[in-house]
């Protein structure tokens, strides 16, 4: 009878001690490297259960206007005035606060607002100056903004994008710039800068608001489909007047160079935020304005403004 087995491995060599009920000591039996060696027969038999029981307690937690008053924050803002709770059919001619059915969404592109554009006026050749003199030019080549002051320049120029005359810069046309810097010896060196567009753009005429999108951004060349793009900008569109002005009536505002594709363009805005934003579709207006003169590479101007926005 085998009272206890202990199974070893000591430097190579096999070694099992055998203890039966009527040894009065151990005896040790060591083969080195044998195939056959005369060791008795074993059976070895063992059991391992582990059990682990675990208990969690039932949480009830009632979910109620006085409880959401409680941990009211920006996010819980975000989801509840966006969530479908009482039915939508009485928002549908009456917009209000529920003015999507989801929230705003933060992989679209954003659009450029004031300052439109930021210039860092810099001598390269580190002249000490005694004037300078920043010109912004439209895509014609003419001035169209222009900066200047006596003494250093500043590090940076932030432009609103509006001409001197007050009048603000077109999407996705394209805009440069020219530096001069005067020296104490007057002499004067200029700096021509590199064009630039700005394809979409957010900022406010009067009372109310405009975002204004580059025609060749948004659509096929003469077409009115909807580039992909496009869409992206429209539902981008949608979120800041879901989330700013959702008591504002829209107008959607087309300008191309066929009349046929200003009035098919600007359905196709009006109906992407129609149902972007669920809203009636008398709730857009729509017009349109033909421009026989417009650049090829232009194609035109898209405009989603939001009137009575303050």
């Amino acid at each position: 009878m085998l009272a206890n087995i202990d199974i070893r491995k000591i430097c190579g060599f096999a070694a099992l001690a055998l203890l039966t009920a009527g040894a009065a000591r151990a005896a040790w039996v060591e083969q080195e490297g044998a195939v056959n060696a005369d060791l008795p027969e074993m059976v070895v038999e063992a059991e391992n259960e582990v059990r682990q029981d675990i208990q969690k307690r039932d949480v009830d937690f009632p979910l109620g206007a006085a409880v959401i008053d409680t941990f009211w924050s920006r996010e819980d803002e975000e989801i509840m005035v966006r969530s479908p709770v009482g039915g939508l059919q009485s928002l549908v001619n009456n917009p209000g606060t529920l003015g999507g059915d989801q929230i705003p969404h933060y992989w679209t592109p954003e659009m450029a607002s004031s300052p439109l554009a930021t210039f860092y006026p810099e001598d390269p050749e580190g002249h000490e100056a005694v004037a300078w003199t920043l010109t912004v030019t439209d895509f014609r080549g003419s001035p169209y903004r222009e900066f200047r002051s006596e003494g250093s320049p500043p590090r940076a120029v932030s432009w609103d994008g509006r001409s001197d005359r007050g009048e603000i810069l077109k999407a996705g046309y394209p805009y440069s710039f020219l530096y001069s810097v005067t020296d104490k010896g007057t002499n004067t060196y200029n700096y021509a800068g590199v064009s630039f567009r700005i394809p979409a753009m957010d900022y406010r005429e009067g009372r109310d608001r405009h975002l204004d999108f580059a025609g060749d951004r948004m659509f096929r060349r003469g077409r009115w489909e909807l580039k992909p793009e496009g869409v992206e900008w429209l539902v981008a569109a949608a979120d800041i007047v879901r989330r700013d002005n959702p008591f504002s009536p829209l107008r959607v505002h087309v300008v191309a160079s066929d009349e046929r594709v200003a009035a098919e363009r600007a359905d196709a805005v009006a109906r992407v935020l129609t149902e972007s934003m669920i809203l009636a579709p008398d709730w857009v207006e729509v017009e349109t304005a033909v421009r026989p003169d417009l650049r090829a590479e232009l194609d035109g101007l898209v405009s989603v403004r939001v009137e009575h926005a303050d």
